[in-house]
């Protein structure tokens, strides 16, 4: 991680904090950054855990103020702080007993190791890792793809079935911790999708499986400008240590992969009204709308962590930015949503 920003080095402080040799500390250290990064961020330390934060703390223990090429040699081990301090390479104004054990409380980002261990995975007794659950959280809605144009499959396969997985998957989900958008949206779904069909509503009928990639695109991408993390997170997070869940270099590689899974959705629902209003090229269209998944879940496992190397000069901008495109896609479905209904 040596290429990181200041920002991300700072932040990245909180992912080799020592809890140990904080002994029940409660502080504040304030950077005030100037130079090519200038900026203002600090760690909250209480209860044996550090937090980053933008901007600057209403009362600070310590205030370290530093070009913002000083502390990234510091950070990389080029400079030690306690010479750079000397040298008046920077300043440190406050309680400097603390900037004295900064050394003890932060190991550097470069040893520590962001995976988590072996058995870390969400409560309850079904032992299966985090990224798992993404996959069981799509069980149901295969089988409603793959079975609802089979004019010889049941309706209680159709949409009792994913609707029952449905029901049990945020069951015990809720029980144990707190089920996705995903999970939800497909109790939501396939019970408006069973009263459509138990109405025998023709308009349904054609567009169903239409609808439903619709509806999946909205909820990967309403979890960017609408919940408080990307949707991927709540699965992904169980691969790395509690400390990178709050991460921007964590939260904006998911935020990716959450507006990637949106728009892949948006666009197999493209090529699903192409294979209905073209019967000739039906199979093909079919076949390259689920084909669709494989390059999304193949990304969805690679990106992470080359993400975590990349140079985000402005998260907050970053993620607004991608929030930005996830209304851009909203609105398309809405758009796709309400052509159907003219349809």
């Amino acid at each position: 991680m040596s290429q990181l920003t200041l920002r991300q080095t700072i932040e990245g402080m909180t992912l080799g904090f020592n809890p140990t040799a904080a002994e029940n500390l409660d502080a504040v250290i304030q950077f005030d950054i100037s130079g090519d990064e200038h900026g203002t961020y600090h760690l909250r330390i209480a209860n044996d855990k550090c937090t980053f934060h933008f901007g600057q703390a209403e009362s600070p223990t310590l205030t370290i103020a530093s070009p913002s090429e000083v502390w990234l040699k510091i950070s990389t081990g080029e400079l030690l702080g306690q010479e750079a301090l000397m040298q008046g390479l920077y300043k440190a104004d406050g309680d400097l007993g603390l900037l004295l054990k900064m050394n003890a409380l932060f190991k550097s980002v470069d040893d520590v190791s962001i995976e988590a261990t072996d058995g870390a995975r969400p409560a309850g007794p079904i032992q299966i890792k985090g990224m798992a659950w993404m996959a069981v959280g799509f069980v149901p809605w295969i089988i409603y793809w793959v079975t609802f144009d089979m004019h010889d499959v049941s309706n209680w396969i159709k949409i009792g079935l994913p609707l029952l997985l449905s029901i049990l998957i945020v069951g015990y989900r809720e029980t144990y911790h707190e089920s996705s958008w995903l999970d939800k949206g497909g109790v939501v779904f396939f019970s408006i999708a069973g009263l459509f069909i138990l109405l025998g509503n023709a308009w349904f009928a054609t567009w169903g499986s239409v609808v439903s990639s619709l509806v999946m695109g909205a909820l990967w991408l309403g979890t960017l400008p609408f919940a408080e993390k990307p949707m991927s997170t709540e699965y992904s997070k169980w691969e790395y240590i509690k400390p990178l869940w709050r991460n921007s270099m964590f939260i904006y590689p998911n935020a990716v992969i959450s507006l990637m899974w949106g728009w892949q959705f948006m666009i197999a629902s493209l090529v699903g009204i192409g294979s209905i209003l073209l019967p000739s090229y039906a199979i093909l269209l079919t076949i390259l709308r689920y084909l669709l998944l494989i390059p999304a879940f193949i990304f969805t496992s690679a990106f992470p962590k080359r993400a975590m190397e990349y140079q985000i000069e402005n998260h907050e901008a970053t993620m607004t930015k991608l929030s930005s495109w996830a209304i851009v896609g909203l609105v398309a479905i809405a758009v796709i949503l309400i052509g159907l209904v003219i349809l």
